[in-house]
């Protein structure tokens, strides 16, 4: 019981934090399809944010680096690769892959030419795996870091602020070490199995150098170089035998919440200088008010009832506006990361938001009944009310289970900001490399469907899909779309993309696979309603 609520209160508060968002390509040189006069002296790729490169490649059709490259170059968010020889008449492609500061690493390839219109490229050269083998560990680590961290540090915001009787305290020096120790070793594995994931590594690519470097050329280190000293010192802080070393908790502390505000989506979100604090605020109130309910819990069980209504009630004091920070602070990021208020409710990661927000008010409520019916209850010795109390408090992690689901949800699962940046930077890419094809493709039950794909040229290509009713009202409920595209002449076939919901009955998705120019025939599949799947054919040229 005491590990899951540890597990539980970690992801709580990370439930704002762990959105995604990624650096945007806003302009390269050359443009996905361009065709050069000449051979170019270096390519460049302008980002929106500052990048970290892991690589950055020209290829030939065969899929072997050419041009003699130098050292990579960074100008801000420019990100410059010199070539030393000159590249013959043809088709070629560029790839890179890049992490920005929330250690998040994205890549792309598209083709380009020289002297010559492009040719079919070989899909084997052309692909671009960006799917990691890693990504699930890195997922289980980021999981057991955010948990021992807010664990080891609240239970020294706990034992400060009440000095709780011995018996309580004993258990929460205990718990609270264990967090240290395993927070400091997930730190320092964090550097490595974040650079296996940036670098694509195989599954020994964790003894790598290359791979440490990677890792510690990212924020990862940033946060580590923090956390690991900060650990150590809650270490040492949570040795002594009934209270904690005030002047070591209090930097431990600080250290520990700070390492979160150097790396990770919400407190590097612009404008920094304002989120890194309310998101150094959410912690610390998260911190303090999760890691006391186990030990709460505990003292409802081995004090005598008087006793343990009076630690409640001490609590009671500090949580009030503890909760009041959570909440607002999370508000606060939650808002950023949506964007736009009313995202909540039409797109899935504002659904998942709005979930979690119930789960959250759920919490509160019995937070309330524990504070104004039960802890007055157990002041005065009520029959059963310790053990009403204990099983209240239960329940409530019970809940923190659920939230931790959400969360999970929240991390696979792209926030309209982050979205919304990413389409208006494709828009003003494709702009400049072609125009946008536009279709509207309708079937025999009178739903339509309008397509925008952009720049409609071999490279990668954003997809906008509109779903219409038989009126022409954009339907805002579909509960799914995949578009498959194929292209028959080069015995390419069946690629089956999911869309990405972005309100307004509209949909989006990148497609990688367009590299080669021809007539790709594109189908659109969606549920118009909850049991009525509407599919829409259509041929696109690719020129």
């Amino acid at each position: 019981m005491r590990c899951r609520s540890m597990f539980v209160a970690a992801f709580a508060c990370l439930l704002p934090v762990l959105a995604q968002a990624h650096a945007v390509l806003l302009e390269s040189s050359p443009k996905s399809g361009e065709m050069l006069a000449t051979s170019p002296k270096e390519v460049t790729a302008t980002f929106n944010e500052s990048v970290g490169p892991i690589f950055f490649r020209i290829l030939d059709t065969t899929g072997q680096e050419v041009g003699k490259p130098g050292e990579i170059r960074l100008d801000g968010a420019r990100m410059i690769l010199p070539l030393n020889e000159t590249l013959a008449n043809g088709t070629y492609l560029l790839t890179y892959r890049v992490i920005s500061a929330d250690t998040h690493p994205v890549g792309t390839t598209f083709g380009f030419s020289i002297g010559e219109p492009m040719r079919p490229t070989s899909t084997t050269a052309a692909a671009s795996d960006t799917r990691s083998k890693w990504s699930t560990l890195v997922g289980i680590n980021r999981w057991m870091l955010y948990a021992s961290m807010l664990w080891a540090a609240g239970s020294v915001l706990f034992l400060l602020a009440l000095s709780p009787p011995s018996a309580v305290a004993a258990s929460s020096l205990r718990s609270g070490r264990l967090a240290a120790l395993l927070s400091a070793a997930t730190f320092v594995l964090a550097i490595g199995l974040g650079g296996a994931d940036m670098r694509l590594a195989g599954f020994d690519g964790l003894f790598s150098a290359e791979t440490w470097r990677t890792g510690l050329g990212s924020t990862l280190a940033a946060s580590a170089a923090l956390g690991v000293p900060g650990m150590l010192m809650l270490l040492a802080a949570l040795s002594a035998a009934d209270r904690p070393k005030t002047g070591l908790a209090v930097i431990g502390a600080a250290l520990g919440i700070g390492s979160f505000l150097v790396t990770g989506h919400a407190a590097t979100a612009p404008p920094a200088w304002l989120m890194a604090p309310v998101v150094g605020l959410h912690l610390v109130a998260t911190a303090f008010w999760l890691a006391s309910l186990m030990p709460l819990r505990h003292a409802a069980r081995v004090l005598p009832a008087s006793e343990a209504g009076e630690l409640m009630e001490r609590f009671s004091r500090y949580a009030v506006p503890a909760v009041g920070i959570v909440l607002l602070s999370g508000i606060a990021i939650s808002w950023r990361q949506l964007g736009d208020p009313t995202r909540l409710i039409d797109n899935p990661y504002g659904l998942i938001l709005a979930a979690k927000l119930a789960l959250f008010v759920c919490i509160l409520a019995i937070a309330i009944y524990n504070k104004r019916s039960l802890t007055p209850q157990l002041r005065v010795a009520t029959a059963d009310a310790d053990t009403r109390i204990r099983r209240t408090i239960g329940v409530e992690l019970l809940i923190y289970l659920l939230v931790l689901s959400a969360a999970a949800g929240l991390t696979l699962t792209t926030p309209p900001r982050a979205l919304i940046a990413g389409s208006t930077s494709d828009a003003r890419t494709s702009a400049s490399a072609g125009d946008t094809y536009r279709k509207t493709i309708s079937n025999n039950s009178g739903y339509a469907v309008d397509l925008e794909l952009s720049p409609a040229k071999p490279g990668q290509n954003m997809l906008m899909v509109t779903i219409k009713d038989p009126s022409g009202k954009p339907i805002t409920n579909a509960a799914a779309l995949d578009v498959v595209v194929s292209l028959p002449a080069a015995g390419i076939s069946d690629i089956r993309l999911k869309g990405q919901d972005v309100g307004g009955g509209m949909w989006h998705l990148m497609i990688e696979e367009m590299l080669i120019p021809g007539d790709w025939s594109v189908s659109v599949e969606t549920f118009v309603t909850d049991y009525d799947k509407s599919t829409f054919e259509t041929t696109v040229p690719i020129k």
